[in-house]
């Protein structure tokens, strides 16, 4: 997932996140039409359209948000559209972008979009004579693409794509399969006219590049930037964190073997945990879209704006937890071991400097060709392993000592000491 699908992504976000936010009850009053815009029929403002059936088949002059169970778009929409639906079907024009989030989305054959198109979806189809203007940014399961795109695809389609997009943001590019889609290049249109682009978008492997000239310019700068992110995450934790960092580094002292298998354990769970946080918001979606099929659209959008706001954060420290934390766990104990065997000393520049040399060293490793993203994991298993066991530990509460009760008193203190009785000599 690159930088362009990644930005284009929380534009949708945050659009879809607008929207909920002046949806009040006093400003919908001026907006809302109801779930039907009928043939000839013009509105020259924009438009908030929420039902379990929502058909647009006249012409809305401004900005149009549809929430519904079954959304048709047959009329003109002459602004962007934001559309969240269970199914959807785009047959007419829409001369702005369209930012969607459906189970299914299909863009009938006179379908014309004049800008982007960016969905979040299961399946996405494409008649032959559709049109997206400018750029596709699809997130989903299936796709059936047969229409034309004016310039370029950025999709995440398919399990082995969502895979790839996972590793990626987890930090494993090695780890990916590489994939590309292959579109003709655009062909001349007449004047006034959407400039048309390929038939029909393939999948294919992707075999690995073999460039002959190597850019050591720009793996420098890549380097740099790397080293500079996670030598500025360490000093903030070597400020803030040094305790934890501590603690995390006692189970890798003690049992280094047990507390890496302990971050292999961890690494799967969380990567599970993950695909089960995204079966979540799936489920969120439906049951939202439930709530809107019962007339209850004010819930379904306040249920959507939580758990989706709690799930982006939860993601995001998991995300930052795994990237910078385990390695800044594993780089602070190695350095602060080795530092203290050769200078025999704790001073806080030392660590400092340690950091500095420990931050380079694992980045110089993690770029190794072929052998990297063994590094990478390695450090993310101890790390996670570190973390949770000293974290298990801290939860544990230290069994009391044992009170012996007084024999006098019969109250908790120490047992006296009985001296012991002298014997008597026996006469001659």
């Amino acid at each position: 997932m690159n930088r362009s699908i990644r930005t284009h992504l929380l534009v949708l976000i945050l659009t879809l996140l607008l929207a909920f936010s002046i949806t009040t009850p006093a400003v919908a009053q001026g907006l809302v039409t109801g779930d039907t815009v009928p043939a000839g029929t013009v509105l020259d403002h924009d438009a908030i359209l929420i039902g379990q059936n929502v058909s647009i088949d006249g012409t809305v002059n401004g900005n149009v948000f549809v929430l519904g169970n079954q959304v048709t778009v047959n009329g003109m929409v002459d602004g962007s559209l934001i559309l969240i639906a269970q199914n959807a079907s785009i047959g007419g024009t829409v001369t702005g972008g369209v930012y969607a989030a459906a189970m299914t989305l299909d863009l009938a054959s006179p379908a014309s979009i004049a800008r982007d198109l960016d969905i979040l979806t299961v399946s996405l189809t494409s008649g032959d004579q559709s049109i997206i203007g400018r750029d596709l940014y699809a997130i989903g399961l299936d796709s059936g693409l047969n229409g034309k795109v004016g310039r370029n695809l950025h999709t995440v389609i398919g399990p082995i794509q969502l895979y790839n997009g996972l590793m990626t943001l987890l930090g494993y590019d090695d780890l990916t399969i590489r994939l590309h889609f292959e579109t003709p290049q655009p062909s001349a249109s007449p004047s006034g006219s959407l400039p048309p682009a390929g038939r029909h978008a393939r999948m294919q492997i992707a075999p690995p590049s073999n460039a002959s000239n190597f850019d050591w310019g720009n793996w420098a700068l890549n380097l740099l930037r790397n080293w500079a992110v996670l030598f500025a995450f360490s000093l903030l934790a070597l400020w803030l964190l040094r305790k934890p960092l501590d603690r995390s580094g006692e189970p890798l002292h003690s049992h280094p073997w047990r507390t890496l298998g302990t971050g292999f354990v961890a690494l799967v769970t969380t990567v599970l945990l993950i695909g089960v946080a995204l079966l979540l918001a799936v489920l969120v979606f439906s049951i939202g879209l439930g709530l809107n099929y019962l007339g209850l659209w004010q819930l379904s959008l306040a249920l959507w704006v939580t758990t989706y706001a709690l799930l982006a954060l939860a993601l995001a420290a998991i995300w930052f937890f795994i990237s910078y934390e385990t390695k800044i766990i594993v780089i602070y104990i190695g350095v602060t071991w080795l530092s203290g065997r050769i200078f025999h000393q704790n001073e806080f520049w030392l660590k400092v400097l340690a950091m500095l040399a420990g931050t380079a060293v694992y980045v110089l490793l993690r770029s190794a060709p072929y052998v990297g993203w063994a590094f990478d994991v390695l450090f993310t298993a101890a790390g996670l392993g570190a973390a949770w066991i000293a974290y298990r530990d801290s939860r544990r509460k230290p069994e009391p000592l044992p009170i012996v009760k007084n024999v006098k008193t019969d109250e908790g203190a120490p047992a006296p000491r009985l001296k012991p009785k002298k014997v008597p000599a026996k006469a001659g």
